[in-house]
């Protein structure tokens, strides 16, 4: 059974928001009594058939509750659909218009704030419950979003380019879209849940949380009656589109941008299809869009639909409250002829299959008949008027053979015009009637049934093709990204090539540098090599020099003992010792002194007492001065000793010098080939300089010796004469007149 009724369409004002008020927008719109015209001041619709207003079914002035849109609007729908019927129901306004809330709601748990679809779900329920025991009842839902015009399943994001079918048994559909059976409520309200998190939101500058793409939710329900076996099915698209834009006022760019263009353009394409069922033209481009192709059953097919538009009431969205109203007005007068979708019960389908074999039989006969009376004219016989096979009379006998006679110049009755339309064969195809999508050309049943076939192949082509072509256009983005990123890498090394090779050239120079630099040191090395083997061949001269010194000094100390009488004085040093060295000369003076007394009183005459006074001062004179030279002499050998001592050490600090100076060289050499020393000019001024320092001691330590050594030789050599001079004195004393006595 079919119905053709118009699009019910209402329209809700929401109220005024905050950036409205900010812009300093004032409330243009009017309602009648009635509820259902809207004016609008405005200076566009001052003249023509829009100056008294828009009339609707219904208007929801700003304040209207979301269970009140939902009894008149909506609620005549559910029933439809539980009756085998299809339903749609979509919400239509610019961004920010609260077409979302109107919807979905707020809070789906809120009695107050939840919307449409809620709502919805449990007068279904209800429903089923309320039903006869008779009824079963299959209840699944879809939720899919159309953004960048591609399908995607919201209950399975990684299917985001699903395909629009269309076959003669279903209609439109959508293929490979999920669906999920439920049971109650609570368990659409976690698949609303699950999709809306999925759905892509973006903030703009008309609305915090703008809807980028249009939701669509299905809920199918199947119901069976289990007394007669027959079946329905009725769909309910439920449909939030994305609201049209303004880039000016919402500020898109970017992502954002180009999803706004893809929204404004299903729109419009969803505005020609309206349109164009406005003017009835012979040709709906349902086509133009994936949001009108899925919606075509909605628009002029087989489905009761309720449009809600919704509106600004401010000046401020002037222009886009206009538009929207003229949209919906339009979409009023579309008719659309709703069906049951209904299959026959096994009885009813046995009924039919009996009537459709006594039709056959009857046109069996009748078809014998026919040809009967058909092979008579065709052999040149003649059958009587009263013998000519009739319509529906499929029965009758086939007319006897005539005589021959030529064949009669009027026309046969064709057997096309002549067989009967049988009404069961009628009823049948009247049950697998549906309304067709609207074409250019009107295609025979088998036609369009190989043309639906040709289009869900090509469609599905289309989507492999689709799909390929992403994952190449991922595959070229990620490729260019590798690229780019190549190419940073490229500009990085070639920039470091850059700074390696000036590097390079400066260390080539500073190798070249260091090699002119080691050559120079290596001369350098060369020429302290010689002055190092010519301050040896000093060092040697010095020492051969001190050796000499040595002899000299025991050659001179040799010869002065022979020339001053060496065995005298031989025998005067055996007789010293450490205590007092002229103990026993002491002792003959002494004796002598008292034979010099003794001799007083026997030859007084011969040594007048000051004579002899003049003789013991001299000889006490000579004996101290002879102590006193003895211990300088001592002293003298001593400091002559310390100094050999201490030019022997100074020999063995050359020696320790010389072999620190050859470790140094050694050291000097190791670290030139190992890259670890300073640099050679460096290292050159250092030697040189520790070199000098150590030379230049070395040298001052010498002269300061030689000096020592020559003062001490000197005095020695004084301290020798004085002896030899003080012996000879003595000599003459003992050899002289006055102590002839003695």
């Amino acid at each position: 059974m079919a119905s053709s009724t118009n699009i019910k369409v209402v329209c809700r004002f929401r109220p005024v928001n905050s950036i409205e008020t900010r812009e300093g927008g004032e409330i243009v719109v009017a309602f009648d009594d009635n509820l259902q015209t809207v004016q609008v001041k405005s200076a566009q619709v001052s003249t023509g058939p829009e100056k008294d207003g828009f009339t609707f079914d219904r208007v929801f002035p700003m304040g209207t509750k979301q269970n009140e849109i939902f009894e008149y609007g909506v609620k005549d729908i559910v029933k439809d659909v539980l009756d085998g019927y299809n339903g749609t129901v979509f919400a239509y306004g610019q961004t920010g218009s609260g077409k979302t809330f109107t919807m979905m709601g707020a809070d789906i748990d809120s009695d107050e704030l939840k919307g449409i679809i809620p709502r919805i779900t449990e007068q279904i329920f209800q429903s089923i419950v309320e039903s006869d025991p008779h009824l079963e009842y299959l209840v699944k839902v879809s939720y899919m979003e159309i953004y960048l015009e591609k399908i995607r399943d919201l209950l399975a994001p990684q299917n985001d380019n699903l395909q629009v079918h269309e076959e003669k048994s279903r209609g439109v559909y959508v293929k490979g879209l999920s669906d999920y059976y439920v049971s109650s409520a609570r368990e659409v309200y976690e698949i609303m849940r699950t999709g809306g998190a999925a759905r892509v939101v973006t903030s703009t500058n008309m609305n915090a949380e703008s809807s980028r793409s249009h939701s669509i939710f299905l809920i199918t329900i199947q119901q069976r009656n289990t007394e007669t076996g027959t079946q329905k099915t009725g769909n309910l698209y439920l449909v939030d589109l994305a609201g049209s834009e303004k880039v000016g006022k919402t500020g898109a760019s970017g992502q954002t941008l180009e999803e706004a263009k893809k929204i404004n353009k299903s729109l419009s394409a969803l505005g020609m299809v309206i349109n164009a069922l406005t003017e009835k033209a012979k040709h709906i481009p349902y086509r133009d869009s994936k949001l009108t192709r899925i919606l075509q059953e909605s628009l002029g097919g087989n489905s009761r639909t309720t449009l809600i538009i919704n509106c600004s009431p401010s000046s401020y969205n002037e222009a886009e409250t206009l538009s929207t109203l003229r949209f919906g007005i339009r979409a009023k007068s579309i008719k659309n002829t709703a069906r049951v979708n209904a299959e026959l019960s096994p009885l009813e389908l046995k009924g039919l299959l009996q009537k459709a074999q006594l039709a056959n039989t009857s046109y069996q006969k009748h078809i014998a008949a026919l040809e009967a009376e058909l092979a008579i004219w065709r052999s040149g016989g003649h059958v009587d008027e009263a013998e000519w096979v009739l319509t529906g009379k499929g029965g009758a006998a086939p007319p006897k053979k005539a005589p021959t006679s030529p064949t009669p110049s009027a026309s046969i009755p064709s057997s096309r015009s002549m067989t009967p339309v049988n009404p069961v064969i009628e009823g049948l195809r009247d049950l697998e009637s549906r309304p067709q999508t609207p074409t250019v050309v009107a295609l025979e049943k088998d036609e369009r049934e190989e043309f639906l076939r040709r289009e869900n192949e090509l469609s599905d082509s289309l989507a492999e093709k689709e799909s390929a072509l992403t994952a190449a256009e991922k595959l070229v983005k990620e490729l260019k990204e590798e690229l780019a990123f190549l190419k940073e890498q490229e500009a990085s090394v070639n920039q470091e090539n850059k700074q390696m090779s000036t590097k390079l050239n400066e260390l080539r120079l500073q190798v070249e540098r260091l090699d002119y630099e080691a050559k120079e040191g290596n001369i350098t090395i060369e020429t302290l090599r010689e002055q190092n083997n010519d301050t040896t061949a000093e060092l040697d001269t010095l020492k051969k020099q001190i050796a000499d010194l040595k002899l000299a000094q025991k050659d001179a100390s040799a010869d002065d003992r022979e020339k001053r009488k060496q065995e005298k004085m031989a025998m005067m040093m055996a007789k010293f010792d450490t205590q007092g060295a002229f103990s026993e000369k002491d002792e003959q003076l002494r004796q002598l002194l008292t034979k010099l007394d003794n001799m007083d009183n026997e030859a007084a005459g011969s040594l007048s007492s000051d004579d002899l006074i003049a003789i013991r001062r001299q000889l006490a004179e000579g004996q101290t001065v002879l102590r006193e030279t003895l211990d300088r002499l001592r002293q003298s050998q001593e400091e002559t000793e310390m100094v050999i001592r201490r030019r022997d050490e100074l020999d063995a600090r050359v020696v320790q010098l010389e072999a620190d100076y050859e470790e140094l060289l050694e050291k000097t050499i190791r670290d030139e080939e190992s890259g670890d020393a300073e640099s050679i000019q460096d290292f050159k001024n250092k030697l040189e300089a520790q070199y000098a320092a150590k030379r230049d001691a070395h040298l001052s330590e010498v002269a300061d010796l030689k000096q020592q050594l020559e003062m001490r030789v000197n005095e020695i050599r004084a301290l020798n004469s004085t002896i030899d001079s003080l012996k000879s004195v003595n000599e003459e004393l003992k050899v002289s007149p006055k102590f002839s006595l003695i």
